[in-house]
């Protein structure tokens, strides 16, 4: 019966010291929204996904999700704010390792014209020209349904989706953009 108390606190040793080590393999991500060169808080370009799932569940105990999502890929998603504006984070994934991260702001989902649309793309990039620099690229997509106004500053493509039927306008950030849709696993 002494066996127990002695196994207990191995086993709890043991677990502590996991914990250590896991949370000192991944820096920074205290703040899930941590911005830099190859993504956002945990969700950083090449990682494991399996890291990230568990990063993210950590820096987003209450809404981080992990699984299979967008065409088939897996997908690690959570929501936050960033510079006060509510968001979500979203990473996919392909042979096991990030490819894409996106990230997009929840509201406001309309804008009153498409020129509205575009400046709150502007005023959503602020974060990510303070820390890449200016924008240094601009170009317009034209599709069936919208008009798609892009930005680029460092790594990070900023997406104005306008839908003029509604007057729709999706706001996003990305990192390794388009890299989804030519995915090797992905089912589009």
């Amino acid at each position: 019966m002494r066996l127990r108390p002695a196994l207990f606190g191995m086993t709890l040793v043991a677990l502590l010291a996991a914990s250590v080590y896991s949370l000192a393999r991944t820096p920074g991500i205290a703040n899930p929204l941590a911005i830099s060169e190859t993504g956002i808080g945990p969700l950083q370009l090449g990682r494991p996904y399996t890291e990230v799932a568990a990063d993210a569940q950590r820096v987003a105990p209450d809404n981080a999700l992990a699984g299979i999502g967008c065409g088939g890929l897996d997908e690690v998603r959570y929501s936050s704010r960033l510079d006060g504006h509510p968001v979500s984070a979203m990473g996919m994934a392909d042979q096991g390792r990030l490819i894409e991260i996106e990230l997009t702001l929840d509201t406001p989902l309309q804008a009153a014209s498409e020129a509205a649309c575009v400046a709150l793309r502007d005023e959503f990039a602020a974060p990510f020209v303070t820390r890449f620099g200016a924008i240094d690229k601009y170009w317009e997509e034209r599709k069936p349904v919208s008009r798609e106004h892009l930005a680029s500053t460092g790594p990070v493509v900023l997406v104005a989706r306008w839908f003029p039927t509604g007057n729709s306008c999706y706001v996003s950030a990305h990192y390794g953009y388009g890299a989804s849709l030519t995915a090797e696993s992905a089912a589009w």
